[in-house]
């Protein structure tokens, strides 16, 4: 999508993959959220040897309204739907800020559970068990 910009007699675009990049490091700065999960398709492109910041989002723009879903692993111990609404929180005001366009929805998926490293929680959890 295009913003005309009358002062400069120019366009200002922003693509579905920057946008998918802006996304992807807002939901990856919540400590809970291990990382995102690759499609198919982008796993095979990192297999490859193609960056791809952008992995596990996926951004439908209308106009100057974009749509966002993103894909995530999260740390076990966590209560899911607060990890969720942190992420579309951050993801929604960061894409705000950045471009300008308004964000209509934060879809999560929740596709894997990583329980590789115990949360603070759980641990006290099973401390106090003991």
């Amino acid at each position: 999508m295009n913003t005309t910009n009358d002062q400069y007699a120019g366009t200002i675009s922003i693509s579905e993959r920057a946008i998918a990049v802006i996304a992807a490091q807002a939901a990856e700065t919540v400590d809970q959220v291990v990382s995102l999960a690759a499609s198919m398709a982008e796993g095979v492109a990192a297999k490859l040897g193609r960056e791809n910041l952008a992995a596990g989002v996926t951004v439908h723009l209308e106009g100057h309204v974009a749509e966002v879903t993103i894909r995530l692993i999260v740390q076990y111990g966590y209560r899911i739907p607060d990890v969720a609404l942190q992420v579309q929180k951050i993801v929604k005001d960061t894409v705000e800020q950045m471009t300008g366009y308004s964000v209509a929805a934060v879809h999560i998926v929740v596709q894997e559970i990583d329980f590789t490293q115990p949360s603070a929680a759980m641990e006290m959890r099973d401390d106090h068990d003991r």
